[in-house]
């Protein structure tokens, strides 16, 4: 919950919105330059996460984005915004826990990997090459809004989600939000993107 007030008040006090790194920075009691120019020392959530490390607190981000509490912006430096799910965490109604994934090291995380501890994507059949290449072009566009925004691709959109937009191959906001896994937040952050891709790879389809 006190990700979520951080966010709050960090909007409320400046009109703007932050992405993860200064929201952890404020619950952790950093005084960075860019803490100090917008006075969020002053906040009351200031310092309050002292006890968790930056990893604990990314993970339980992570979290509240995958459960919809927070959505990310689709603008450069990926900002983050409370959603209506947000009211069902701060109520309790959702709970939000530390993962033991969460604060494992980069060490340990590479072990887990090398070991074939970690979790790979099934094959996912598609109907058709074009479905196929649909899927492969909205998987290639989620790596890197995952890249740019610091987020594990599944907190984006899942695979059965990519693959639902890949057979259906939507053509506006409407028929994108009929497809199972996309939320309210997540049509906002990201409709306009998945549909140019989709659009995209239609066109450079081979035509028979």
């Amino acid at each position: 919950r006190m990700l979520l007030s951080t966010v709050y008040r960090v909007e409320q006090a400046s009109g703007l919105q932050f992405g993860a790194g200064h929201l952890i920075d404020i619950l952790r009691g950093k005084l960075t330059e860019k803490v100090q120019q917008h006075g969020h020392a002053q906040l009351s959530t200031f310092g309050i996460g002292q006890a968790f490390s930056d990893t604990q607190l990314r993970g339980v981000l992570r979290q509240l984005i995958a459960l919809g509490a927070l959505g990310v912006s689709s603008g450069e430096y990926g900002t983050l915004y409370l959603t209506e799910g947000a009211r069902a965490v701060l109520r309790g109604e959702t709970a939000v826990r530390l993962r033991a994934s969460a604060s494992l090291s980069p060490d340990e995380k590479k072990a887990r990997r090398a070991s074939g501890t970690g979790r790979k994507s099934p094959p996912v059949a598609l109907s058709d090459d074009l479905a196929q290449a649909r899927y492969a072009a909205l998987r290639a566009w989620r790596a890197e809004v995952a890249r740019a925004h610091n987020l594990p691709a599944y907190v984006i959109f899942h695979d059965a989600t990519l693959a639902g937009i890949a057979e259906a191959a939507p053509q506006d906001l409407d028929a994108l939000r009929e497809i199972a896994g996309i939320g309210a937040s997540k049509l906002q952050a990201y409709g306009a993107e998945v549909l140019r891709v989709v659009a995209q790879t239609d066109r450079q389809a081979p035509q028979n």
